[in-house]
């Protein structure tokens, strides 16, 4: 980190209270793994392509309920964990189904039934109750001799891998700075005031 005569602030700072540096460094630290899990869980809705009728984004909400974030703190743990969960969405966490019978034209509405879940559409995909007691959309998937259905799932794991990672690249460089700084001010502040 670039921050010029950052060893003689805490000096100072350790001087008046010896928790001001420590409060300062969880709270930027927390602050910026926040920041990073907002940016990219917002890159990854805006930017996945689902459904057959490729249609680009995804509710962010869908995207952040899969990552959390374990707080660093000012007398313990002095690191903050991002735990993603980079496995692929099953459809049916879109949101309601409905399946219709068209007789529209065009490759993706010919005879037959489509599978709509808001603005997505699923071609020849059905709903169906698993063995576990969920129930999910499948399709039919060639080349599996046995079984040949398969939930219908939209892959997460290597748009999440590169946004996160990215994300911490550029949090560390450009926005940890910035956070320690006013979180020392803040933190003097805080004392001042006293």
């Amino acid at each position: 980190m670039g921050i010029k005569g950052l060893e003689q602030v805490i000096a100072n700072l350790n001087s008046l209270d010896r928790n001001m540096v420590p409060n300062a460094s969880a709270w930027a630290i927390n602050r910026v793994a926040r920041t990073a899990v907002t940016a990219a869980t917002r890159k990854v809705a805006k930017e996945t392509i689902a459904g057959d009728n490729r249609v680009k984004g995804l509710p962010v909400k869908l995207v952040k309920q899969r990552v959390r974030v374990s707080k660093a703190s000012s007398n313990g743990r002095m690191n903050a964990r991002i735990k993603v969960n980079r496995g692929n969405l099953p459809a049916i966490k879109l949101g309601a189904a409905q399946v219709r019978l068209t007789r529209k034209k065009g490759a993706l509405l010919r005879r037959g039934s489509v599978l709509k879940i808001g603005k997505y559409l699923f071609r020849d995909a059905f709903i169906q109750q698993l063995a576990n007691g969920r129930w999910h959309v499948m399709k039919r998937i060639e080349g599996k001799n046995r079984y040949p259905i398969d939930v219908v799932k939209i892959p997460l794991a290597a748009p999440l891998t590169t946004a996160f990672e990215a994300e911490k690249k550029r949090m560390l460089d450009v926005e940890m700075p910035k956070q320690l700084a006013a979180a020392l001010k803040q933190q003097l502040r805080l004392h001042l005031k006293r």
